[in-house]
C-alpha cells in the first residue's frame, strides 16, 4: 500500500467496509515511520546531449548499436528520456498503473493513466467474512481497491502484464513477465538495451515488514500484502546506485543505493515487467 500524507496513529477497528479497514491500517502504519531508509540520489537531465548519446557516454559505449549490447565491461547506463508521472496528483495508490504507463509511453504507445485504470486494469475489492476476517481476490488476479484513493492496495506483476497485453494487441511489442530475474540481468539484458523495466520494491526502499492479510476468495489461500509495496521504473545503473523514474518522487530520475534496492526487490518476490519488441 502506498504512502499516505496523513499523520494519523489510529488503531485498527473492525468495520463493515473492508477497504476502509485496509486504508485505516495503512494510514496508521505510514505514521509510524521506519528505522532504515535508502540513500536517495537525484540527478538532472542532460541539456545538450541527446538521450541516446548521454546513455552511451555514461556507459563508455559510444558508437555501439543496440545489437552490440550488452558487453561484459559495461558498468553504467542511463535511459534519459523515459516519461515520468508523479502519482500523488491523482493516483495515490496507483504506482503500478503509473509505472506501466511510463513504460508503455516510452515504447511509443499512446495511453493515459486514466485509460489504463478504467479500460484495462482488473480491479477487485475486499469483503468481510462471517468470522470478521477479510476475503478477496489474489494480488495476481486483480488490483485491490481504487488506485485513485488512499484506500487502495496494489497488485502483482501478472495483473499488469495482462492489462499491457490487451493494450499491445496488434503491435510488434509484448509485455514480458520477468519475475524471478536478478537485477544484474535486468540491467544487462534490458536497461543497457534502452528497455526500461517496471519493478516491484518498497516505498523509498524502506525496510518495512508490516502486512495486511486476507483469504483468497477462490483458492482459500492466505494473501499477504506488504503495506510499503511500491512499483517504479528501472531506467539506469552504475557501480553505486540503481536509477528509477519513481512515481513517489517529483524528480524525474531518482537513485537508490544498490543494496537497499536488491533487498526491497527480493522482499516483493523479484517481480518485474518489461515492454519489449516481440521475440
Amino acid at each position: 500500500m502506498k504512502r499516505s500524507r496523513k499523520n494519523s496513529r489510529r488503531r485498527l477497528k473492525n468495520c463493515a467496509c473492508a477497504l476502509l479497514t485496509a486504508g485505516a491500517c495503512w494510514n496508521y502504519l505510514a505514521s509510524c515511520g521506519v528505522t532504515e531508509r535508502a540513500e536517495v540520489t537525484r540527478i538532472v537531465l542532460p541539456k545538450e546531449e541527446t538521450a541516446r548519446e548521454a546513455g552511451a557516454a555514461a556507459a563508455g559505449q559510444e558508437g555501439l548499436e543496440n545489437a552490440a549490447l550488452p558487453v561484459p565491461g559495461i558498468l553504467s547506463w542511463m535511459i534519459w528520456d523515459v516519461p515520468h508521472i508523479y502519482q500523488y496528483d491523482s493516483y495515490p495508490t496507483g504506482c503500478e498503473s503509473v509505472s506501466a504507463v511510463c513504460a508503455l509511453r516510452y515504447s511509443g504507445v499512446d495511453i493515459t493513466v486514466d485509460d489504463f485504470i478504467d479500460q484495462y486494469l482488473v480491479k477487485g475489492s475486499l469483503g468481510e467474512t462471517k468470522e470478521g476476517g477479510l476475503t478477496g481476490p489474489s494480488l495476481d488476479d486483480a488490483f485491490i481497491g481504487d488506485p485513485r484513493t488512499v484506500h487502495g492496495c496494489g497488485c502483482n506483476a501478472p495483473v499488469i502484464v495482462r492489462a499491457a497485453e490487451r493494450i499491445l494487441e496488434g503491435t510488434e511489442l509484448e509485455a514480458r513477465n520477468l519475475t524471478g530475474t536478478g537485477l544484474e540481468t535486468l540491467c544487462r539484458e534490458y536497461v543497457s538495451r534502452d528497455i526500461p523495466v517496471v519493478l516491484w520494491a518498497t516505498i523509498r526502499m524502506q525496510a518495512w515488514t508490516n502486512t495486511i492479510t486476507w483469504t483468497d476468495e477462490v483458492k482459500g489461500d492466505t494473501v499477504t500484502f506488504y503495506t510499503a509495496e511500491h512499483c517504479l521504473v528501472l531506467i539506469g545503473f552504475d557501480e553505486e546506485n540503481y536509477y528509477f523514474s519513481d512515481p513517489d518522487s517529483e524528480s524525474e530520475i531518482t537513485g537508490y543505493d544498490r543494496e537497499s534496492v536488491e533487498e526491497a526487490y527480493a522482499k516483493l518476490g523479484k517481480q518485474a515487467v518489461a515492454v519489449a519488441p516481440e521475440e
